[in-house]
C-alpha cells in the first residue's frame, strides 16, 4: 500500500553541472496499491483495444483498426508479455499466441515480418524475443532472429556507421538516429546473451553492439552532460524514448561486460532527461508533439511508455548506486502518480491521457492507442516495482 509522504529528489542541474534539492509533495495523491491499479488498467486496456476477431490492437477506444499501422503492436504486444508475466493468466498468453498471425497480416510491406523501417522491425524484435522467452512459442524464436537480420541490413559505414531510418533512406547521417540504433543495440546484446555463438553480416552479437552503441554515443549524445539528441540544434526532438532505448543498450552491455562506463552513461542520461525534458511546474515527462493527432492518436504519445520501461530496469538494476536508485524512484513514482491521478479518466471505463497531468481533453475523448499503451506500460511498471519491494 502506498503511503502519503513528501519525497526529497535530488535533481541533476543542467545549467551549472551540480546537483539541487526539491521537495515534491506526493500527499496530494491518494493512497494505493500499484498491483491494484494494474490489475485494473491492464484488464481495462485489453478488453478496450485488443481485438478478439481480427488478433491486432485496435488504434481507438471506439474499436476503429489502421491497417497500415505496424510499430505499434509491438509495444502492445510488450504489454501483453507484461501482463502474462505478472499474472500467469492464460487470456495473455492466448493473446500473445493469436498476435502472431494477427498482426502478421497486418504488415502492409511483405508477408512477413519484413518492414522497410528499421525502427519498427526494432521494436519487434525486442517483443518477439521477449514474447519467446515469456512462452515458448517457437514462432517467435525464427521472427526475432529474421527482423534481427534484415535490421542488420541497414547499417552503413558512411559517416561513421549507423542504421538507417528506412530501407529507402538516402545514406546520410540526418537519416540516422537513436529510433532505428537503440532497438537494434539491445537486441544485440540480448542476442548475443542468449546466442553466443549466432554470426551476422560478418561481425558476432557482441560486436554488433558494441559498434552501434559506439555510433549513438558519440553521433547521438553530448557526452560532458548527458544529452540524447536527434538534431543537436533543436531540443525539439529530444525525445524520451531515445533516452529509454540509451539507458537499455548501455545496461546490456554492462552486464556483458562489466565495464563501468556502460553504467555511468545509463545513469547520467537518465539525470539529463529527469531534469532537461519535463514540464517544470510538476517535474512530469512530457515530450514535443504529443496531441491528439489524426484521430489515431500521435506517434509521440507512445514515447514516455517506452522511456519508462528501459528507466525501470535502471532503477532495478543490483549495481545502481543506492542514492541514484532513491532519486530515480521518486521521479518515476511521481509521474505515475500524475498520470493515475490526474492523467486518467477511471470512469466508465480506464482512458489514459497523452499530458500525464491533465484528463484527456474532449477533443480526444475517444482515447488513442499509443497513450493506452504508454499508460498501461507505466502502471505495470509499478506494479512490478511495488511486488519487488522497490516502491511501497
Amino acid at each position: 500500500m502506498r503511503h502519503a509522504l513528501f519525497v526529497l529528489i535530488v535533481l541533476f542541474s543542467v545549467s551549472c553541472g551540480s546537483y539541487e534539492d526539491e521537495y515534491i509533495e506526493t500527499s496530494k495523491f491518494p493512497e494505493f496499491s500499484w498491483v491494484a491499479a494494474a490489475d485494473s488498467s491492464s484488464p481495462a486496456f485489453v478488453n478496450r483495444y485488443w481485438n478478439v476477431e481480427h488478433h491486432v490492437f485496435n488504434n481507438t477506444f471506439d474499436g476503429a483498426i489502421a491497417w497500415n499501422d505496424y510499430w505499434p503492436e509491438a509495444h502492445g504486444l510488450d504489454v501483453l508479455v507484461d501482463v502474462y508475466l505478472r499474472t500467469g493468466e492464460d487470456r495473455y498468453k492466448q493473446a500473445i499466441y493469436d498476435f502472431y498471425e494477427g498482426v502478421r497480416e497486418k504488415n502492409w510491406y511483405s508477408d512477413n515480418w519484413k518492414n522497410e523501417y528499421y525502427d519498427d522491425m526494432g521494436w519487434h524484435g525486442m517483443a518477439h524475443m521477449r514474447a519467446f522467452e515469456a512462452t515458448g512459442d517457437a514462432r517467435y524464436e525464427q521472427s526475432a532472429e529474421d527482423l534481427w537480420r534484415w535490421i542488420t541490413e541497414g547499417w552503413t559505414d558512411y559517416q561513421g556507421g549507423g542504421i538507417k531510418w528506412r530501407e529507402q533512406s538516402d545514406d546520410l547521417e540526418e537519416d540516422k538516429g537513436i529510433p532505428a540504433n537503440g532497438p537494434a543495440a539491445i537486441i544485440a546484446a540480448r542476442r548475443y546473451q542468449k546466442y553466443p555463438d549466432e554470426v551476422v553480416g560478418g561481425f558476432n552479437n557482441l560486436e554488433w553492439a558494441i559498434r552501434i552503441y559506439e555510433w549513438m554515443k558519440y553521433h547521438r549524445t553530448v557526452l560532458s552532460s548527458g544529452r540524447v539528441y536527434e538534431v543537436f540544434e533543436s531540443t525539439n526532438g529530444d525525445y524520451s524514448y531515445d533516452v529509454g532505448t540509451f539507458i537499455g543498450a548501455a545496461l546490456e552491455l554492462y552486464d556483458i561486460t562489466s565495464e563501468m562506463v556502460y553504467l555511468r552513461d545509463a545513469i547520467k542520461v537518465a539525470k539529463y532527461h529527469m531534469s532537461a525534458n519535463i514540464n517544470t511546474n510538476n517535474r512530469v515527462m512530457r515530450d514535443y508533439g504529443e496531441q491528439a493527432g489524426n484521430g489515431n492518436g500521435h506517434d509521440v504519445n507512445l514515447f514516455k511508455g517506452i522511456f519508462v520501461r528501459y528507466f525501470t530496469l535502471l532503477i532495478e538494476h543490483p549495481d545502481l548506486p543506492e542514492n541514484d536508485r532513491v532519486r530515480f524512484v521518486a521521479f518515476l513514482e511521481n509521474n505515475a502518480n500524475y498520470l493515475w491521478t490526474f492523467g486518467t479518466e477511471k470512469n466508465p471505463d480506464i482512458k489514459f491521457s497523452y499530458t500525464w497531468w491533465e484528463t484527456p481533453a474532449e477533443s480526444v475523448k475517444w482515447g488513442d492507442l499509443r497513450s493506452a499503451t504508454s499508460g498501461a506500460t507505466t502502471i505495470e511498471a509499478m506494479a512490478r516495482l511495488e511486488e519487488n519491494g522497490i516502491v511501497e
